[in-house]
């Protein structure tokens, strides 16, 4: 584990002009807008050995045969607001940037900003900055509710709720994601998304396409939709659906959603977890004959309370255990392999670890346990899920440094962030593109230390 306040050098990342990425992952509910919260390709170095396959855990739909199943006990997932300022909110899910809801409604970001995700635009005749080390306002937006913020190195886009169930974007437009309905044109200044006269409950950034929860309890959706991953199963053709309309084949009231790059899931208010879209297999979870599978289907995990997603693998919280599913290079899916996994598989957690909550950004995970401390796994280019640094964790490691329990987590490719229960919020790994908010960049890994709001 990375000893606190040590830094760790690392290998140069250059700043490449904003046009060499394509964007990845996220997940639809309330704090990316996508916790349970009442309130508030990776360069990651060595690739973890692979065990011997007799030790690899059986991939049966999810539950393992001979797993003690217990009830997600109960966890205070409420901001305390002993910090001054207090976040409320926080959201980062892959690339190099977060946002967060102040106390108060404003909204704050931090890190790449090649494409205007975090609100900067250039002074006077300047150009936009590549980079903000520090939290700043996002201009335009009050009385913010909920968040969401998605992308894949310096690229990404960030969306805001209002209380008035309004929702704006900002950030790349590269495939439409901005739910503009025009040609995409990238844009640092807060846009709105139509949405007939439908409020928005919460919003989910899945890369380069986006959801939102209404009012009307129907999923909309906008952006990309290569792997027919909007769930506009009669539409000509796959493709950018820039604009802004109700998922069809979704009958149910969705409670939860998350996406990766091609493939998307919503957990159903009963608990049920469906996919579709996939350009590739591995990540629908299910099998299917369908190269590009546009109908929601039932994934075999009942009594499902959240679903997580990095750029090419997922994971589903079930009764205090998180199963996952997908790629695999890197360990992302916790099972102490390395091996892509098509099925839910349960992620090995350490003796009497039981998850509350769970985030992906990238090809890593995290989750929140109920003693508030932070465990993670897979990639570690960044010194971000604790061990090493440049050697990739395939088994789930406690990240040491937090100073008091996380109520929400945020990751990105190479850095991790954790709200914690008194509103501060807490940053760890890479550091180039100051997305540990620390108010300068640099080439060191970090140990976990707070985010620095003016």
């Amino acid at each position: 584990m990375i000893a606190r306040g040590l830094l760790l050098r690392r290998a140069w990342w250059p700043l490449l002009p904003p046009a060499f990425v394509a964007l990845a992952m996220t997940a639809c509910s309330s704090s990316n807008d996508d916790s349970p919260f009442p309130v508030p390709e990776s360069d990651a170095g060595q690739t973890a050995t692979e065990p011997d396959a007799s030790s690899t855990p059986e991939a049966d739909g999810g539950i393992d045969s001979g797993e003690v199943e217990v009830e997600t006990p109960p966890y205070d997932f409420e901001v305390k607001c002993t910090a001054a300022p207090c976040v409320t909110r926080l959201a980062a899910r892959g690339g190099s940037h977060a946002c967060a809801i102040l106390r108060g409604g404003s909204v704050r970001c931090w890190g790449a900003n090649a494409f205007g995700q975090v609100g900067k635009s250039g002074d006077g005749a300047g150009a936009m900055p590549v980079f903000v080390a520090a939290p700043t306002e996002v201009p335009g937006i009050s009385g913010a509710v909920g968040l969401s913020a998605s992308g894949d190195r310096d690229r990404g886009t960030s969306c805001v709720v209002s209380g008035s169930g309004s929702v704006s974007c900002f950030g790349s437009d590269a495939s439409g994601q901005l739910g503009r309905g025009e040609a995409p044109s990238t844009t640092p200044h807060p846009e709105a998304v139509e949405l007939a006269d439908v409020r928005a409950k919460s919003v989910t950034l899945a890369g380069t396409f986006a959801f939102a929860i209404g009012t009307d309890d129907r999923l909309w959706s906008w952006g990309a939709n290569e792997g027919y991953q909007l769930a506009r199963p009669t539409a000509v053709d796959a493709g950018v659906a820039s604009a802004p309309a109700p998922a069809e084949s979704i009958s149910f009231t969705p409670r939860s959603c998350a996406g990766t790059s091609t493939t998307s899931f919503v957990v159903s208010a009963n608990g049920e977890l469906l996919s579709w879209g996939g350009a590739t297999l591995e990540t629908l979870g299910r099998l299917s004959s369908l190269t590009r599978d546009p109908v929601p289907t039932p994934i075999a995990l009942s009594e499902v309370s959240r679903v997580a997603a990095g750029s090419s693998h997922a994971c589903a919280l079930r009764r205090a255990q998180v199963h996952c599913w997908g790629k695999n290079e890197h360990g992302q899916l916790g099972s102490g392999t390395v091996a892509d996994q098509p099925l839910p598989l349960r992620a090995v957690l350490p003796s009497g670890v039981l998850a509350v909550d769970v985030a992906a950004g990238g090809d890593n995970t995290c989750i929140i346990a109920s003693s508030g401390d932070v465990h993670c796994w897979g990639a570690n280019g960044g010194g971000q899920v604790g061990g090493s640094a440049g050697v990739d964790q395939p088994s789930a490691r406690r990240i040491d440094g937090l100073t008091e329990a996380a109520v929400a987590l945020g990751v990105m490719d190479r850095s991790v962030c954790a709200l914690l229960r008194g509103g501060a919020v807490t940053c760890w790994g890479d550091n180039l593109l100051g997305q540990l908010g620390r108010g300068a960049r640099d080439v060191e890994l970090h140990a976990p230390g707070p985010v620095v709001f003016q």
